[in-house]
């Protein structure tokens, strides 16, 4: 099975985090456009929360 357009690996190819293990290191874009690296907030408490934007195709 092919990834869908625009993505280089199906989910299944991704390791399933357990409560309990590290977070890989990632960077992402914030809602407001900012990049944010986790490594640069090592130490502090960090939540992620996705929800999906209406109506914008994301």
């Amino acid at each position: 099975m092919a990834a869908p357009v625009g993505r280089t690996k199906l989910a299944g190819e991704t390791p399933t985090l357990k409560v309990g293990d590290p977070a890989p290191a990632f960077t992402m874009r914030s809602h407001d456009g900012r990049e944010i690296v986790l490594g640069a907030l090592l130490g502090k408490k960090v939540v992620l929360a996705f929800f999906a934007f209406a109506f914008t195709n994301t």
